[in-house]
């Protein structure tokens, strides 16, 4: 920890660095900015705050924390221009050591109208990737740790936050991904689930993933794939269903969601009952024959 991170031990430095402060105009900034502050402290407060700011764990940002890295911030850049941030001063200037990416991603996070989605680009999957397959207990992923070592090696002016970074991870990146056709039994499965579990479609992905041989379908193809079996099988005559029903459904969609899974149990059977197969069988006289099997019965020879 740097020495202006322990205590105030040069007032007149920081007499001089408050000075910056009163350029300061939170009127006009708080149109962009969501302040945590509507006048500017005065000098004992100020120092007050930077006390308070130390207290707590290094996981969390405190208030008082979020407000102090406001004031030196702006203090650096009053007008708050783009591409003037000097984060390597905030970071020596905070009570607590934060990363640059820390330090840049949070002050982004108090702006009011958001940095425009930006696309990932192949360079950016290609990292988070080795940087999530490189790490031995991946299992367990810290994606605030993940998204900090990704800002420092593709060095952009777009930071990643944890939260983006999980969510391309577990909707693009991850290989146990399941991007194949669904089948009848599939979708049987995926009903019956979403019948006892509710809209519940991280719960729902990681159940049906253990049916699927770990084959995994994102939360995005679950909502879509029910929107399809929604409005494929329509809202026809309503019949009861042995399935368990979570009580966050209504009569009605439990009743509609309870047809489509019976609909989906006759079309299985159907399918079951013209599935063929071949094997060859030796036989008495030790030659080899080809032999069909359908529905698990030997049918011809």
């Amino acid at each position: 920890m740097n020495s202006s991170q322990s205590s105030f031990t040069d007032l007149n430095n920081w007499a001089l660095f408050y000075q910056n402060l009163q350029l300061i105009e939170p009127e006009k900034l708080s149109s962009k900015l969501k302040l945590h502050f509507k006048t500017i402290p005065d000098f004992n407060d100020f120092i007050k705050l930077y006390e308070s700011s130390k207290i707590g764990s290094n996981d969390t940002w405190s208030v008082n924390e979020e407000l102090f890295l406001q004031l030196i911030v702006l203090s650096l850049n009053p007008r708050c221009i783009k591409n003037r941030f000097d984060w390597e001063k905030v970071q020596k200037l905070m009570p607590k050591h934060r990363s640059l990416s820390e330090l840049c991603f949070k002050f982004q996070s108090f702006y009011k109208a958001l940095l425009p989605r930006q696309p990932w680009s192949c360079f950016e999957d290609k990292t988070l990737l080795q940087i999530i397959l490189d790490n031995p207990s991946r299992c367990k992923k810290k994606w605030s740790a993940i998204s900090n070592q990704y800002n420092l090696i593709c060095k952009s002016e777009i930071q990643r936050n944890a939260k983006q970074c999980r969510e391309r991870w577990n909707n693009k990146l991850d290989p146990q991904i399941n991007r194949e056709p669904w089948s009848k039994s599939e979708e049987l499965n995926f009903l019956q689930l979403l019948l006892q579990n509710g809209r519940k479609w991280a719960e729902i992905s990681i159940k049906l993933s253990m049916i699927t041989k770990y084959r995994r379908r994102t939360e995005f193809a679950l909502k879509h794939k029910f929107k399809q079996l929604k409005k494929y099988y329509g809202q026809k005559a309503k019949r009861s269903s042995d399935v368990q029903i979570c009580p966050y459904w209504s009569t009605m969609e439990a009743e509609m969601i309870g047809y489509k899974i019976e609909l989906l149990q006759e079309k299985t059977r159907k399918c079951q009952t013209q599935e063929y197969s071949f094997c060859e069988f030796l036989g008495s006289d030790h030659e080899f024959c080809l032999v069909i099997i359908k529905n698990g019965c030997l049918i011809k020879l």
